[in-house]
């Protein structure tokens, strides 16, 4: 039998759709020595037919060498490429079967040209979801140079100190250059979790030169001589902030004369210290110092021989204890912030000059303080922006210093749980333009009083308008808040109910109100709240917590 008979045998079959029968004929016609690209061409049909393309792809390059000037071997390889997702090689093939077709042939030269078109989109589909994966994994800021990356670290370390844990926790690249980036280890806080390990390895990678100190007060009194041992290296002469309570800020007081570096202390910038007895042997110490930030709990009077050497203060925080105020706030007439709590005011001797001009302070913030008119009568503040007065448990009036001082860079004022009257507060009220955050909360018989006369129902002299710029109101805890003054309030401030001149403006505009807290005040109608939430943009009005809820039923 030749292999002609076994071929025509072969192409019957496959006419038929008998596939796995033509094969069998189309490799009896090869074995019989056929050496024939048609016989190849056919069996690649098969294989193809079949769905074995990597076969076909085999009979089709036998085609292309047996016959490298005809055009079926490279049309078939295309079509085969690119059923195996090999669409650049495809349309090689389809280029160089184009090239052997006869022009007057234009069904294949459309078929083919129909192919190309579906092999370039899929490349372009491929291409798109290989950029995406790229995107998802590639690692592009690891092209950044070092000193970049530190920079970038240093910016998130300066907002958060403790960012730099996660930060070398990352990756190992990340890792290693956050440990070997000194100026992101300079801040230092020493807890009760391995304190002396802690610090070794914080003295290692900051190499020795910490800007800010910081002692928890929970240290064990147990891992305190070991852990002082491991900041004996330390660049005590760059150190710049220092945090410790009074009995280790004593103890370091003599790891510091043991190493002959007490003149540290004078260098600090800033410093928080709680409870310290004995501290008129660290005076010394303080001569010259260049202190502008100072924190004391529980100060006492020993303390007081600071203002004979601490004059730079911009912030000021003292909380707990006896102090005479007067002394400190001249001596530091650059202040800024100004922050007194739960002091005990020692009240001066008569004569002399019994007022401390801060033509700097920006903000005054005073809590529960005993004999308060002992603290803000002594304050001259022309240029106050903010001014915080909570809680004194005395008869007279909080606010009663400011009715001869205008205090007209207000911006901010907050008074709770004292002792005031409408007057006072209208006063002020009148006296600062720019006030933009008005809070009065748990004071009874004043609110509405000076809401009528921020609302214009009892005019000043002057008929001016009053707080164009409000807006935050904080009214919480007053009980005797009426629904048709806090409504004014809001609606007064509405831009459409605002007149309008012929030209579009509105003269004189006030700002509306942004935010209006209403928390715990009892006579505020419930019908109303819709309306207030409809028109501000930060409404609260509980009338009281669960817990209370649970205690009425």
């Amino acid at each position: 039998m030749s292999w002609k008979a076994s071929f025509e045998q072969g192409i019957s079959s496959f006419k038929r759709n008998k596939h796995s029968e033509a094969l069998v004929f189309f490799n009896e016609a090869i074995s019989f020595g056929c050496d024939s690209f048609i016989v190849y061409d056919s069996r690649a049909a098969v294989h193809e037919k079949l769905g074995n393309n990597k076969a076909a792809l085999l009979d089709a390059k036998k085609v292309v060498d047996t016959a490298p000037d005809r055009w079926q071997g490279y049309a078939r390889s295309a079509r085969l490429f690119h059923a195996l997702n090999k669409d650049e090689a495809a349309i090689k093939m389809i280029d160089l079967a184009l090239e052997r077709i006869k022009p007057d042939d234009a069904q294949r030269r459309q078929e083919l040209h129909t192919l190309k078109s579906q092999a370039t989109d899929a490349l372009k589909v491929t291409d798109e979801r290989r950029r995406a994966r790229i995107a998802k994994i590639a690692y592009h800021i690891g092209k950044l140079p070092v000193e970049i990356f530190a920079e970038i670290f240093g910016l998130v370390v300066a907002a958060d100190h403790a960012q730099i844990l996660k930060l070398s926790h990352v990756c190992k690249h990340w890792r290693g250059i956050a440990i070997k980036t000194p100026s992101l280890w300079q801040t230092l806080v020493v807890s009760k979790n391995r304190p002396a390990k802690k610090v070794r390895l914080w003295m290692e990678r900051a190499q020795t030169h910490v800007l800010e100190l910081s002692f928890h007060h929970n240290i064990s009194e147990m891992d305190l001589p070991s852990t002082l041992w491991e900041l004996s290296p330390l660049s005590w002469c760059g150190l710049r902030s220092l945090a410790a309570s009074g009995s280790l800020f004593s103890q370091l007081y003599d790891l510091l004369h043991q190493l002959s570096k007490t003149e540290c202390i004078s260098r600090l910038e800033h410093l928080d210290i709680t409870g310290c007895p004995g501290f008129e042997r660290f005076l010394p110490d303080f001569e010259d110092s260049h202190l502008d930030t100072l924190k004391v709990a529980n100060f006492t009077p020993s303390m007081g021989g600071l203002w004979s050497r601490v004059h730079r203060l911009k912030s000021m925080t003292i909380e707990a204890g006896c102090i005479e105020i007067l002394p400190a706030l001249t001596a530091n007439q650059s202040l800024e912030n100004l922050v007194l709590s739960d002091l005990v005011p020692i009240q001066r001797q008569p004569g002399g000059d019994d007022r401390a001009e801060l033509s700097n302070l920006r903000c005054l913030k005073i809590f529960n303080n005993a004999w308060l008119s002992l603290i803000t009568h002594v304050v001259v503040a022309p240029n106050l922006q903010v001014l915080h007065l909570f809680n004194d448990g005395h008869s007279f009036d909080v606010l009663e210093f400011a009715h001869a001082d205008s205090l007209r860079a207000l911006r901010e004022l907050r008074v709770g749980s004292c002792s005031t009257t409408a007057s006072s507060l209208n006063a002020i009220i009148a006296g600062a333009p720019l006030l933009e955050t008005l809070q009065i909360s748990g004071i009874h018989g004043v609110v509405n009083d000076v809401l009528d006369f921020i609302c214009g129902r009892h005019p000043n002299d002057q008929h001016q308008d009053m707080c164009t710029f409000l807006k935050h109101v904080d009214l919480s805890n007053c009980g005797d808040l009426l629904t048709r003054n806090a409504y004014s309030l809001v609606k007064a401030r509405l831009h459409t109910d605002q007149p309008i001149t012929v030209d579009g403006d509105r003269p004189g505009c006030k700002s509306q109100i942004e935010s209006l807290r209403l928390d715990g005040c009892p006579l505020i109608e419930a019908e109303m709240l819709p309306w207030f939430r409809g028109k501000v943009k930060m409404f609260s009005c509980v009338y009281m917590t669960k817990k209370e809820g649970k205690q009425k039923r």
